[in-house]
């Protein structure tokens, strides 16, 4: 009965174990792999694009449903997604990855409204806005410049080709990670130590 227990408590009913999996939804689906993950009581989870291929209106759904989970049963979980605003409304704290380098991290509400690596502000300024005035009127975010090869990378910053604010020193030696606040922390030359 502990199937049952946790079909319900994700929000679906015990009568669905009988079914086939193409008789469900996306976002039952995806109910269904949390109540899997939930039933031998893990203390992290790892949540890889939990959301991305979802309706809107189910992504909350969702979003909602791991909040609560995480709530009650004092979970860590790891919510890995390219949207930053559903990244933010779950998460106490955030990290960003360029090319698998941690480029920033910190309170979610600090790297989302005070950016300090270039790549995380313009991956935040890419983020659609809710309000079609604002979208029109503020700048767009434009990435310009190669991908740096994944299988050949050098030393140096891994966005230095594509950083609107690149320096000499971004394509010879990789920025370590400093602390720029008490708990945030950015690998950038920007904030070298002068």
């Amino acid at each position: 009965d502990e199937v049952g227990f946790w079909l319900r408590r994700v929000g679906l009913h015990p009568d669905h174990m009988s079914r086939f999996p193409h008789e469900f939804s996306g976002g039952q689906r995806q109910r269904i792999g949390i109540a899997r993950a939930m039933i031998i009581k893990p203390k992290f989870v790892v949540c890889d694009e939990p959301i991305s291929a979802l309706d809107v209106s189910v992504q909350a759904q969702v979003v909602n449903l791991l909040e609560d989970l995480k709530d009650s049963l004092g979970l860590t979980l790891l919510f890995i997604a390219h949207d930053l605003s559903m990244v933010r409304y779950i998460s106490d704290r955030m990290a960003v990855m360029y090319l698998g380098t941690l480029v920033e991290s910190g309170p979610s509400d600090a790297v989302f409204f005070e950016p300090k690596h270039p790549y995380t502000r313009l991956l935040i300024q890419s983020n659609p806005e809710a309000d079609p005035v604002l979208e029109r009127t503020r700048p767009s975010a434009e990435l310009t410049g190669e991908i740096t090869s994944p299988i050949n990378m050098g030393p140096g910053c891994r966005f230095a080709d594509r950083c609107p604010e690149v320096m000499p020193q971004c394509k010879s030696v990789t920025p370590e990670s400093r602390l720029i606040a008490s708990d945030h922390q950015v690998a950038c030359h920007l904030y070298d130590e002068r």
